[in-house]
């Protein structure tokens, strides 16, 4: 049995327009919630919101969206704070917008390091600085953010990412400390690999060696992502971890500590052997 209900929720998501975020708005649609979608693609934007409605239970339900650039605070303040006084306070604020482009660490640009963290890292903060304040003036809220495997164990080819990722992690920490005193909830889903637009985006790109160290596991469906999101999220878990392999992971970081590097160590010179240290790219190569 869940602890809360959904039931004339406002739930705000933004990257809500595609992916894990898609799938939990539509998840949570049908326990009665109403949704604020962000996002930059306004087509992607209308077929999403089109997707959430056909989820609803009730005619009271409503979808409505905002095409922004969630990484530039000040266009974010001004185009959100109008609908938050109209609209009221969410009761759930979910930052799902990321992205990823695993390389090696002289192989990833600047601007590319940039565009991982405001849009992993930054984008969150510029949308909890809008609604934390909020929430607190009304004492109840739920704050999410997505982490990642990559957040507790960082792997060849995700420097940018995993840095995005680690720093995702610390934000809520900290958040989790400073909100509690003010009845706002604060939960951190850390989901493996999942079928995603994303996910396929990555996967052009995605060194030999790195796909090698991060295994061959099945990639997650959004959609089972989602159910164990608004589980989580219902029974006000800190932490998200959608899948058992990745539990283990969690465990395994956590109990070696640095013996941990042992491991991961023995598994990238296995791909370093396999592949060597010139490979790039895993799909490239196959497919000449």
């Amino acid at each position: 049995m869940m602890a809360k209900s959904l039931q004339s929720k406002l739930v705000l998501i933004s990257g809500g327009s595609s992916g894990i975020g898609l799938a939990t708005a539509k998840r949570m649609a049908r326990e009665g919630a109403s949704f604020l979608i962000l996002a930059r693609d306004e087509e992607k934007l209308t077929n999403a919101r089109e997707l959430i409605l056909r989820e609803a239970v009730s005619n009271d339900q409503f979808v409505e969206t905002l095409s922004v650039d969630m990484r530039n605070y000040e266009e974010l303040r001004n185009k959100l704070v109008p609908i938050l006084d109209r609209l009221g306070t969410p009761d759930y604020a979910m930052h799902s917008a990321g992205v990823v482009y695993p390389a090696l660490f002289e192989d990833i640009t600047i601007e590319q390091f940039h565009w991982m963290m405001d849009t992993n890292y930054f984008a969150a903060v510029n949308l909890f600085q809008i609604i934390i304040p909020r929430m607190k003036a009304r004492r109840s809220g739920h704050i999410i953010a997505m982490g990642s495997a990559s957040s507790f164990i960082a792997i060849w080819g995700y420097s940018a990412y995993s840095g995005s990722k680690y720093a995702i992690r610390g934000l809520m920490e900290t958040l989790r400390c400073e909100l509690k005193p003010f009845n706002i909830q604060t939960s951190i889903v850390f989901p493996p690999d999942t079928d995603t637009p994303q996910l396929a985006y990555e996967n052009q790109f995605k060194p030999a060696i790195t796909k090698e160290v991060s295994g061959t596991i099945k990639p997650l469906s959004a959609d089972f992502v989602a159910d164990k999101i608004y589980r989580g999220v219902m029974k006000n878990q800190y932490q998200i971890i959608p899948d058992r392999d990745t539990q283990l992971t969690y465990k395994a970081a956590h109990i070696l500590g640095t013996g941990i590097f042992k491991v991961l160590d023995m598994v990238t010179d296995k791909a370093i052997k396999k592949y060597g240290l010139e490979s790039k790219n895993i799909y490239t190569e196959e497919n000449k």
